[in-house]
């Protein structure tokens, strides 16, 4: 009986079905927490960004102040001079700008990098062109140490052809307090004068660990341009619960899964046990009683057998005596001996057939002991030798069996008389006894005409027969008593015709000596394979 073996539909439907909905779980709240964080990081990006462009605008109070001063002092060098040494500070430098035709020179400088008439081109030139009441950056440049940018402002502010530019100098990430660092605690940010995030326009970062640009991106307004804060966050936003709970999701489904597949399949699999015992019980009391029922009916087909075997042999030993002494008598016996020799054919085969019978029905167990095969096979073909027509070869090795060895050379007899029969016509006969790991087999082929396939299932059958003259008991008998010992007999035809009929004994294992001692008295016929006409 099996029990164990593939897993019950059953058990895993349930598995699938709650560990999909596990997984839809994880991918939902993943998408939810995924969301959540999004939405926090824009939240605190905006903010940094607004913090951004106040900053930007405190750092361009100056050109506030600056301005009203140069247009009431009408446009003095020196009210400039004045006024921007007041206000610059560090880094800092402050520009009056005039333009004479379509070109900007330096017409009053307070701070470095810039000289008294030096002319003004390039981005710094476009820049004052746009200046006007609103705050307008000028172009940025970061050289790997600092960054250095500006703020503009021109008409109405100051009057026409004229602009002031306030150029700043800064390290991109600088050191703030705690109070103004707030906006970027829980960033990792970094503002650029263009969309793209091109290092060499790096304005402000509060770790040197740049955020990719697939980072969030937020515009950051100064004055009339804009320039672009890119942020990602440094740990999730939504906080550590949320950012493992899709996976606590996922494993709370999977284990609930497990446990409902194992529970499921205990609960399948003690049923099918029972079932397949409750199946086995019954058909083994159904072979018992089906066994029990053959028993009797071949225990009672057996005594009458046995009584009606006994019964004929005698009368018609009688009737063989009678016509031997009718024989005898005859003045002209040749007148009356066909008739004489077709009743003694008829009478030796009753006879044949009523010890066939008895043979068949009687019960008796073997009486085991250890027995030679390739022995009882030589001698069997020694009693039985093959007809004139037929040439026989005996291929044989020692295999040692337990066994009777009566009943064995009963099969043999068989066996080898239905082979001889079996070629009428001549024909060869090939014998060989062989040794295996754990079974000994017994090979008879013979070159007759075989049998139809058709009826290779019945040719064990009691009663069974393809010869007009057969009592269709002799195979029966073999598959008896060879079953009896625990072996299997089986008969197909063989490639080149005739039946090839071989039978399997259980080997057993004695000691050498034991071996030799049982084949001393084995002639060559018995091991060698040599031809017996």
């Amino acid at each position: 009986m099996r029990v164990a073996g593939r897993f019950s539909p059953l058990a895993v439907c349930c598995v699938l079905v709650i560990a999909v909905v596990a997984c839809v779980g994880y991918l939902l709240a993943a998408g939810s927490v995924q969301a959540q964080n999004r939405a926090l990081l824009r939240q605190e990006t905006t903010q940094a960004a607004e913090f951004v462009s106040s900053l930007a605008s405190n750092l361009g109070s100056g050109l506030d102040v600056l301005a009203p001063e140069v247009t009431n002092q009408q446009i003095s060098d020196l009210a400039f001079d004045v006024h921007g040494e007041q206000l610059a500070s560090g880094g800092t430098t402050f520009v009056l700008a005039r333009k004479d035709g379509a070109q900007f020179h330096a017409s009053a400088v307070v701070g470095p990098g810039f000289s008294l008439g030096q002319p003004i081109d390039g981005q710094l030139a476009a820049t004052l062109d746009r200046a006007g009441a609103t705050i307008t950056p000028g172009p940025v440049r970061y050289n790997g140490h600092v960054t250095t940018f500006g703020l503009a402002v021109g008409p109405p502010l100051v009057p026409s052809g004229t602009a002031i530019y306030e150029q700043l100098q800064i390290d991109p990430y600088i050191a703030v307090t705690a109070e103004e660092a707030a906006p970027f605690r829980v960033l990792r940010a970094a503002v650029y004068a263009s969309r793209d995030p091109t290092r060499s326009e790096l304005l402000l970062a509060n770790s040197r660990e740049l955020p990719a640009a697939a980072s969030l991106t937020v515009p950051v307004t100064v004055g009339n341009a804009t320039w672009w804060l890119y942020a990602s966050a440094v740990s999730p936003l939504a906080g550590s619960f949320s950012t493992v709970a899709p996976f606590v999701v996922l494993g709370t489904g999977l284990v609930i899964a497990l446990a409902m597949g194992t529970i499921i399949e205990i609960v399948v699999r003690r049923k099918r046990y029972a079932d397949n015992l409750v199946t086995d019980r019954t058909v083994a009391l159904m072979a018992a009683q089906a066994a029990l029922v053959r028993h009797e009916r071949l225990s009672a087909m057996g005594q009458m057998t046995t009584v009606v075997g006994h019964e004929l042999r005698n009368p018609l030993g009688i009737v063989l005596n009678a016509l031997y002494m009718a024989r005898s008598s005859l003045a002209d016996p040749s007148q009356a001996e066909s008739h004489i020799s077709m009743a003694e054919q008829g009478t030796k085969r009753a006879i044949a057939l009523a010890q066939d019978l008895i043979d068949y029905m009687r019960e008796r167990p073997p009486q085991l002991a250890p027995v030679d095969l390739a022995t009882v096979v030589a001698d069997v073909v020694r009693t039985m030798p093959p007809p004139a027509e037929v040439s026989l070869t005996l291929d044989a090795e020692p295999v040692v069996v337990d066994a009777d060895d009566a009943q064995l050379t009963q099969v043999f007899t068989n066996l080898i008389q239905n082979a001889y029969q079996a070629m009428p016509h001549g024909g060869s006969l090939h014998v060989a006894v062989r040794s295996g790991a754990d079974s000994a087999s017994v090979v008879i082929a013979d070159s007759g005409i075989g049998f139809e396939e058709s009826n290779e299932d019945r040719l064990f059958e009691p009663f069974f027969t393809t010869r007009p003259a057969g009592t269709g008991l002799g195979l029966a008998i073999v598959r008896r008593l060879v079953e009896g010992h625990g072996g299997h007999v089986s008969i197909h035809n063989g490639a080149s015709g005739g039946a090839v009929v071989t039978v399997e004994m259980p080997i057993n294992t004695y000691t050498p000596e034991h071996t030799v001692a049982i084949a001393n008295g084995a002639t060559a016929l018995d091991y060698q394979a040599v031809p017996c006409n």
